[in-house]
């Protein structure tokens, strides 16, 4: 009777270990999965802000491609102006009716283009910023593999488009202002120095394109 009693206090012994090996084990699995499940939330939660970005991404791009269509409405309307009356100016030479109201004609549109490409600049201007911080947002924490990534290199090569439009806009602008300068520099006279004004600006205008 004692050997079985000794016998069974020894596997029991052995028994109160293994369990609570166990239980230690399973308590460190536990632990791993709370972690896990952090891990898991917070990623959703990345994720989630990462897909609110990328809408608001595409809601500025679509609106940026609304204001280059409107852009390029406006500069094809005023070329097309600016050959008319600069095709009549040249035809008609000196015997041009009424060169003052011309010239007129031709500096307000300028003004006009110049006033639209200031506004169109600023818009384009406030967009690039507006997309440039959500992509410096979005590109926080991901890696240079992930499509996230891969989108925000796209979304800079088109800033960098925009802010080239940005760029020449101001350089078409300070053409117009040279040549509104040199207008007035030349006075009321008309004749062949006129012309010379009129070819000036439009080919400061053309170099544009």
């Amino acid at each position: 009777m004692d050997d079985i009693i000794t016998r069974w206090a020894s596997d029991l012994s052995k028994y109160q270990k293994d369990f609570k090996h166990y239980a230690n084990q399973v308590a460190d699995w536990d632990l791993g999965l709370v972690d896990n499940g952090e891990k898991i939330q917070k990623l959703y939660l990345n994720t989630f802000e990462a897909e609110k970005a990328s809408h608001e991404i595409e809601r500025q791009l679509q609106a940026v491609e609304s204001q280059q269509d409107e852009l390029e409405e406006w500069l094809n309307r005023y070329e097309t102006e600016v050959k008319e009356m600069f095709s009549k100016q040249m035809g008609q030479g000196e015997t041009l009716a009424g060169p003052d109201q011309e010239r007129e004609r031709t500096y307000k549109l300028a003004e006009k283009l110049t006033q639209n490409l200031d506004e169109k600049s600023r818009d384009l201007s406030k967009m690039v910023k507006e997309i440039n911080d959500i992509s410096g947002t979005l590109s926080k924490g991901t890696k240079p593999e992930d499509p996230l990534s891969q989108i925000v290199r796209v979304l800079n090569g088109h800033l960098s488009q925009l802010q080239w439009i940005d760029t020449n806009a101001a350089s078409l602008q300070a053409k117009v202002s040279a040549a509104q300068k040199a207008n007035n520099n030349l006075g009321s006279q008309y004749g062949a120095p006129e012309t010379d004004a009129a070819e000036s600006f439009y080919r400061s205008y053309m170099g544009r394109r």
